[in-house]
């Protein structure tokens, strides 16, 4: 009886408003049409009218006329830094109802004017008889050409196009307001990875603990897994745990203390995900390290109670901010006698949760509906269950007051967490990020809060990545965010392939791979190997010079020689063939597991006829650590070779042509990946060598691994 109160005295007071608001307004476009509380209704034509309104069944208690009417856009101007993409429209019934039953949808066409770039800029709003309120649009419907959003209201609404600057704004306090008022992961949840750590063999306290602060964080900072999760079945939810511990893992092989940890309790005797992540560590496939680790966890994971767990976190959900029939109630709660706790009244409570309508019944039965889905059972059996219907409804209404009050009582972070926000967008939208070939990197139905959201927590995890140190990115602010722009796009790009990034990100040398972090080889010295300057004998006089980078070999034939088909001239003697090597220099230092790559160019200059092969070839390779004589192969060393693999032979060389005129070269750049030391001193060398003869030159630069 006290619910029906309520509902008719704040129908009164919302249809004088809305009575006063329409004084003067145009009918010209209006649409009207019976509608039945027993069945959905259609009213106008959004394709051919411009505008549509699908009302569900149950929105209404009795048969009522509905209109939609073209309002007097002077009326109830727009807000500063907003413009109507048309007039606003006015949606009433002839039973004066203003809070439905149930959500109507409302669809609005588009015009052709707006581009793809506006689309951050196009939303809804709603007159609540005193201000426009900020109604966010269904992403997949924008991208159809379409405005479209849900209402448990009826009274004045308007498509509007905002400055670039206020839609931002919009979107940081939304987003500001999930953040802050968004609840911790439950000690079930965090509990259901602890025991999976276990599991997995992970069981040294302070590693877990390191573990457990990245999952932790995911948790915390982002509603995605959460949000991505409650609409699956307990497999969906048990995988999606499964990559997230995977990552977590990745991300912490990265961490010295994590390393030492592993190598001293788990001695020689790891095995499984533990192996795994030592392998990571010695420079493995990232690729196979995640699979290794998404499946050992699907092993373990406790999928019912990371299920229930998972349903628990969802309630309302933090996301419920972006509803703006949450957002209207919020006002509706700020009109009451507010506690210094932020309580309110329960009468207050009850005119709020009218307020919200079909929003607050749209909530509880996603909640339901999420709960059916992990316990196994559909949403008639939940719902035929009035006490554990009851038990359901009551957590989400709880949620929400418990958000609101947070809200209430928070105020201060909100705005400080806005303002942080507002400067990423800003940075965002400098760099395209925010451009719509970059948003379409995200699924067609994903929400534009959402997307953006996601944005900023990939950015997070890029530096997380690289221990928050955004020199690593470049030496200025805009060198370092136009890079971090495009390892988003990377992040992107790359989707779950989360290893294929990893990759990415050392190939441009932002990340080192595990190992790399502890010490770095420093370059300490070069030298030649000891080799003959000079040689003759009966049938050749040869030379060789060079080192640090320039080589040459020169062979010139001192007999006749000996006749053969095709020969065009008496003797061979006087013929040359100088050969010249050059390399570029390595660097002074490398990190383990560092790519190595040389330039490599050889050469040759030959008398005007030259009838032997008297070329050279020219290579690079890199010993084992502390190898005892550089210049001493136990057949150990690896060899650089092609990057672009068009040279399939660990060296270039020099070779006779057909016409015994002259000689061809080659140049590729060669490359490989430098070895980790473990104690300060070790040694490795690079060796850069031309031979040629029965001799060779060869520079070896020699390196001393230093810890960090």
């Amino acid at each position: 009886m006290k619910r029906k109160l309520i509902s008719l005295l704040l129908a009164a007071v919302m249809l004088l408003s809305a009575m006063a608001g329409l004084t003067g307004c145009s009918s010209g476009g209006s649409a009207s049409g019976k509608v039945s509380p027993k069945s959905e209704k259609k009213i106008g034509n959004a394709k051919r009218d411009g505008i549509e309104i699908v009302i569900p069944a149950g929105t209404f208690e009795k048969a009522v006329n509905v209109s939609i009417g073209i309002a007097d856009e002077n009326e109830t101007a727009a807000e500063d830094g907003a413009s109507y993409l048309f007039s606003p429209i006015e949606l009433t019934s002839d039973g004066g109802e203003h809070t439905l039953g149930e959500t109507v949808t409302v669809k609005i066409k588009l015009p052709k004017s707006v581009s793809e770039d506006d689309y951050l800029a196009i939303m809804g709003v709603y007159y609540d008889g005193e201000r426009w309120e900020y109604i966010l649009p269904d992403a997949e419907a924008i991208q159809n050409g379409y405005l479209q959003f849900g209402t448990p209201h009826f009274s004045r609404f308007a498509a509007v196009k905002l400055e670039k600057e206020k839609a931002l704004d919009k979107y940081a306090e939304t987003l500001a307001t999930q953040n802050v008022t968004g609840q911790k992961p439950s000690d079930e949840l965090t509990d259901c990875f602890t025991k999976t750590l276990d599991s997995m063999g992970f069981t040294d306290e302070t590693v877990q603990g390191i573990i457990m602060q990245k999952i932790t964080k995911e948790l915390h900072s982002s509603a995605a897994f959460i949000t991505n999760a409650k609409n699956g079945d307990i497999g969906d939810i048990a995988g999606q745990g499964a990559e997230l511990v995977a990552e977590a893992i990745m991300k912490s092989m990265y961490d010295k203390t994590v390393v030492e940890k592993l190598k001293t309790y788990a001695g020689g005797a790891a095995s499984g995900a533990v192996a795994a992540a030592l392998k990571l560590y010695e420079g493995g496939d990232y690729k196979e390290a995640s699979k290794e680790f998404v499946y050992a966890a699907l092993d373990v994971i406790p999928a019912a109670k990371l299920g229930k767990a998972v349903v628990e976190a969802t309630k309302a959900g933090a996301e419920m901010w972006q509803d703006y029939s949450v957002e209207s109630a919020y006002n509706v709660y700020l009109k009451q006698n507010v506690a210094a706790d932020g309580n309110v009244s329960a009468d207050s409570w009850d005119i709020i949760f009218y307020n919200m309508g079909s929003g607050l019944d749209f909530m509880q039965r996603e909640y339901r509906t999420v709960y059916a889905k992990a316990s196994g059972k559909t949403l008639n059996e939940i719902d035929a269950d009035k006490a554990l219907r009851d038990m359901l409804d009551s957590q989400i209404v709880n949620d929400v007051k418990r958000s609101f009050m947070t809200r209430y009582n928070n105020t201060s972070a909100i705005e400080t967490e806005k303002a942080r926000i507002k400067e990423m967008l800003v940075t965002f939208d400098k760099y395209g990020l925010l451009s719509w070939n970059k948003l379409l990197g995200f699924p067609i139905e994903m929400e534009f809060a959402r997307r953006i959201d996601s944005l900023m927590k990939i950015r997070e995890n890029i530096l997380n990545l690289v221990g928050g140190d955004r020199s690593v990115f470049g030496s200025d602010d805009d060198v370092i965010e136009g890079n971090l722009a495009e390892a988003i796009y990377k992040w992107l790009e790359c989707g779950k392939d989360r290893a294929k990034f990893y990759d990415w990100m050392r190939e441009k040398g932002y990340l080192a791979s595990p190992k790399e972090t502890i010490g770095y080889w420093k370059l300490v010295r070069s030298f030649e190997n000891k080799y003959e300057k000079s040689a003759a004998d009966d049938a050749y006089s040869q030379s060789w010079s060079g080192g640090g980078g320039s080589y040459t070999y020169r062979c010139e034939v001192t007999f006749d020689g000996v006749s053969y088909t095709g020969i065009t001239h008496d003797s061979c003697k006087g013929e040359f063939v100088e050969n010249k090597g050059t390399s570029s220099i390595p660097k002074d230092s490398y990190l383990g597991g560092e790519r190595v790559e040389i330039d490599l160019k050889i050469t040759a200059t030959t008398s005007t006829n030259i009838c032997f092969h008297l070329g050279a070839s020219l290579g690079a390779s890199i010993t084992p650590v502390n190898h005892d004589d550089p210049f001493v192969s136990y057949g150990t060393n690896r060899s650089l070779y092609d990057i672009t693999e068009k040279i399939t032979k660990s060296y270039i060389q020099t070779g006779k042509n057909d016409t015994n005129t002259g000689y061809w070269g080659q140049s590729a750049t060669v490359g490989g990946e430098m070895p980790s030391g473990s104690a300060n001193g070790d040694k490795v060398y690079i060796l850069i060598g031309m031979g040629g003869g029965n001799n060779s030159i060869t520079t070896a630069y020699e390196y001393e691994w230093v810890k960090k």
